[in-house]
């Protein structure tokens, strides 16, 4: 019976889809083994990969248990064996109190493919903020205490003529300001023949305008694997700032250095920072992937 127990286990971690368990040059550390609820500790995360992969953070895994992934610190990638060791460390906060249990997770991107990865788990003590005496209920507010006088008999028509006026100018600014990023906003098809696409870049061309996040991770994929392939250098494994000094001190380029290093930069700020481009704005950026790539 427990033979039979263990092989199920087994099967159904087999069979788990979508993420994938750590690898052994895998870990992560906490900084601290206890904290208070809301409390940020730094988590120092070690993910090995391929020479060509990038790792990000997946801030809405659910291995995470209870503990909220606040900021990125640092990102480190240096060469290791055939391979390449990705060291970041991360601010989370939990808010489970008692003894918990977690696993940060993170993605892995090569060759403009995405592949969850679960990294090992790390314990933590939170302890709450209320004392052991206290109750675990809100308590009630203090009643209004009347104060003498009285207001002028004008003051409430003021107010409500005040609050009527205000409501109509944010609707007519929202108005204005919804129409004007609603026509930015819209998609504008490519002319067939006009610039025609590289076959590295028709990918994320084609999700430009309905995944920017995908778009501009592939973009940036794209562009750090020609940029390592043209000039002899681990691309893959530098921050963008970092490729945009190596290519300076190798002697390459300064225009074009700026260049990748830059187009890198608006790809970061939209895969991590949120950023969403305007249409204009994503159709310069795809004529800066196809300068680099087809610049020889």
């Amino acid at each position: 019976m427990n033979a039979r127990l263990l092989l199920l286990a087994v099967l159904a971690l087999v069979l788990l889809p979508g993420t994938t368990l750590a690898d052994e040059g895998d870990s992560a550390t906490i900084s601290r083994a206890s904290a208070l609820v809301g409390e940020q500790l730094h988590v120092t995360i070690d993910v090995r990969t391929t020479s060509e992969g990038i790792v990000e953070v997946d801030p809405a895994g659910e291995s995470w248990q209870g503990v909220e992934f606040v900021r990125l610190e640092s990102v480190d990638a240096r060469p290791d064996g055939d391979g390449t060791l990705h060291r970041l460390v991360i601010v989370v906060a939990p808010f489970i109190p008692g003894d918990i249990t977690f696993s940060p997770a993170v993605n892995v991107v090569e060759d403009s493919v995405v592949t969850p990865r679960t990294l090992p788990s790390v314990q933590l003590q939170v302890v709450s903020t209320l004392g052991p005496e206290d109750p675990l209920e809100l308590r009630p507010l203090a009643g209004p205490v009347a104060i003498s006088g009285a207001g002028s008999p004008l003051l409430k028509p003021a107010l409500v003529a005040g609050a009527f006026l205000i409501l109509l100018l944010a609707a007519s600014l929202l108005i204005a300001v919804g129409r004007r990023l609603w026509l930015r906003s819209r998609p504008v098809p490519l002319v067939l023949g006009e610039e025609p696409v590289p076959p590295t870049l028709a990918g994320p061309a084609a999700l430009l305008y309905t995944d920017p996040v995908a778009a501009y991770r592939a973009l940036a994929a794209v562009v750090r694997t020609v940029i390592g392939e043209r000039y002899a250098l681990p691309a893959p494994a530098l921050t963008s700032r970092e490729l945009e000094r190596r290519m300076e001190a190798e002697g390459i380029d300064r225009f074009q250095a700026r260049l990748v290093g830059g187009f890198l930069q608006e790809c970061d700020a939209v895969v991590y920072g949120g950023y969403r481009p305007a249409t204009e704005r994503r159709q310069a950026h795809m004529t800066m992937a196809r300068e680099i790539v087809e610049t020889e």
